[in-house]
């Protein structure tokens, strides 16, 4: 028998299956760094009680599957949604004028309603004439939206609520936990190392993804986060259970 050897690395994607069964575009889902699956059955075993030694007698395996985990290191927004079953939006660049505050004093900090903020500009609500206040003195902001009143003017007092106009950059969020569960293809491009580059492929035709089990934010030392996640491999009905592509998926190599 020849000998061969595995050493793998290669492309992770998932796509989408829709309402009516039909796949939506393959997606790479970045650079995954594990790639396991794991493979499980429920044994049924019969001990005879006719010679005293209650020896196996029979034995049969049910409840056949497959689970497959992966480390994702891509964690952005489409990859989070994925996993956190999270619902997809986003803004468009644009300015806001006349956005008001509610009644402030010195430390206050007010959140503005937009994020990717620039080029904030506060005044008072006298008319016709709104006194503006000064960036470094009076208040100051972030990128976040976070305005801090620093120090209001005295001599005159400002005429509240204090208005914001701004501009702002485009945002994409995912909402946690607020969409809805969706089954997926799963596939695996692989590259054999071991084997002079020798190409693979590993298709699940139906899967259940899992929520991210740790979604680390703050990092430290020298290993970039990363996110495990979990599939479990789900019995695939619209192929022929007799067919030669089976009904859960299949592992290829390529000559």
């Amino acid at each position: 028998m020849e000998e061969s050897y595995y050493y793998g690395q290669g492309e992770f994607e998932l796509a989408e299956i829709a309402a009516d069964g039909s796949l939506g575009p393959w997606v790479w889902a970045g650079d995954v760094s594990e790639l396991t699956g794991t493979l499980s059955q429920t044994a049924i075993a019969h001990r005879e009680s006719y010679s005293g030694k209650k020896a196996k007698v029979r034995e049969f395996f049910t409840e056949l599957g497959i689970d497959w985990s992966a480390t994702l290191h891509q964690l952005d927004v489409n990859n989070i949604a994925k996993f956190t079953l999270g619902k997809v939006s986003a803004t468009t660049a644009g300015t806001v004028t006349g956005e008001a505050f509610p009644t402030v004093v010195n430390g206050d900090v007010v959140q503005l309603d937009q994020l990717n903020v620039s080029d904030l500009v506060l005044t008072d609500s006298l008319t016709p004439t709104p006194a503006t206040l000064v960036r470094g003195t009076h208040y100051d902001y972030d990128i976040y939206g976070d305005v801090k009143i620093i120090a209001l003017p005295t001599s005159p007092a400002p005429t509240q609520p204090l208005l914001a106009a701004y501009s702002h950059g485009p945002t994409q969020q995912a909402a946690f936990l607020a969409g809805e569960r969706k089954n997926y293809a799963l596939r695996y491009k692989g590259i054999n190392l071991a084997e002079n580059g020798q190409r693979c492929l590993v298709e699940m035709y139906k899967v259940s993804a899992g929520l991210i089990q740790t979604l680390a934010m703050i990092t430290s030392g020298n290993q970039l986060a990363s996110a495990p996640v979990t599939f479990s491999s789900l019995l695939d009905s619209s192929k022929p259970a007799d067919g030669p592509l089976g009904q859960y998926g299949r592992y290829v190599v390529l000559g």
